[in-house]
């Protein structure tokens, strides 16, 4: 199963670097990937994915990633980013064997000179993305939201004919949330990863520094009364939700092994389940067990 980082959640608090240098904090970066990648930094091999190192010089660094080998060959990924003293830099790419159906992100934060308000920058690939956060539409990508108010926002990207995604990232006094994503393309082809490939759900940042993880959806307990069904263990940690009984229907969330939600009905290798009150969408049969 081919990882997509759209429908999971991202939760992004900054803290500050407590060692301290004379002139200048390091900055700090991590990389994770789907699947397992080596990782290059201004052309040197610096290990795979997943990568951290908190002592980081500031200042622009080029950053290439080449995926594993699978039964697929996988388009790999170059970019350049800016370091910035005391704060963490987050890449998350998943890769697939076109650019078009490959996703990513790349989070930081920026001071902003304003100590009394937060704010938001939103870009995505391709331009044009709706924006909502907290269920309020804000408009399209790419944007700028100044003088937010600090506290925890839900973001939704979307665009039609691309997977959506969904963060949950927190605005912070001081300082501009960045969040750069590239979308993928709706259909892409599923990519079976190796049995060695592992991609941990939760992304904790040594502390301390500005931290920014990655963690399941924050969903409310669905009541089960009947039939259910139980999410099993995948390669990726996560199982998509699709909105019809098929690998070509469209992503509409994710759940997450151990879960228990209530089966609404069967289609060869499908169950159709409750995923949140309200809501309804398809897992896969071979990820999720018949329970009574």
């Amino acid at each position: 199963m081919r990882k997509i980082l759209v429908l999971f959640f991202l939760l992004i608090s900054p803290l500050f670097l407590t060692g301290c240098l004379p002139k200048k904090k390091p900055a700090a970066l991590q990389i994770d990937s789907f699947p397992e990648a080596a990782v290059f930094i201004d052309g040197k091999n610096v290990g795979k994915t997943p990568f951290v190192d908190r002592q980081m010089n500031p200042g622009e660094i080029n950053v290439k990633l080449i995926p594993e080998s699978t039964a697929s060959a996988l388009t790999s990924w170059e970019g350049k980013l800016k370091l910035i003293s005391g704060v963490l830099t987050v890449v998350t790419r998943e890769f697939a064997e076109t650019d078009e159906f490959s996703s990513g992100d790349i989070l930081t934060l920026e001071p902003s000179g304003d100590k009394k308000n937060a704010s938001l920058a939103v870009i995505t690939s391709p331009d044009g993305a709706t924006v909502k956060l907290n269920g309020e539409n804000r408009g399209p990508t790419p944007l700028v939201l100044d003088k937010i108010s600090e506290g925890d926002y839900q973001i939704n990207l979307s665009l039609p004919g691309y997977l959506q995604r969904n963060f949950k990232a927190k605005a912070i006094k001081g300082f501009k949330l960045i969040v750069n994503s590239k979308l993928a393309k709706e259909g892409g082809p599923e990519i079976n990863p190796t049995p060695t490939v592992s991609v941990p759900v939760n992304l904790v940042t040594p502390k301390p520094t500005t931290a920014i993880k990655i963690s399941p959806s924050l969903k409310p307990t669905v009541s089960i009364t009947g039939a259910a069904v139980e999410i099993q263990q995948t390669e990726t940690g996560w199982l998509r939700v699709r909105s019809g009984p098929g690998r070509s229907y469209s992503e509409v969330a994710k759940v997450y092994p151990g879960e228990k939600y209530p089966l609404l009905e069967e289609k060869p290798d499908w169950y159709k389940i409750t995923y949140e009150e309200g809501k309804e969408g398809w897992v896969s049969s071979q990820y999720a067990k018949k329970i009574p």
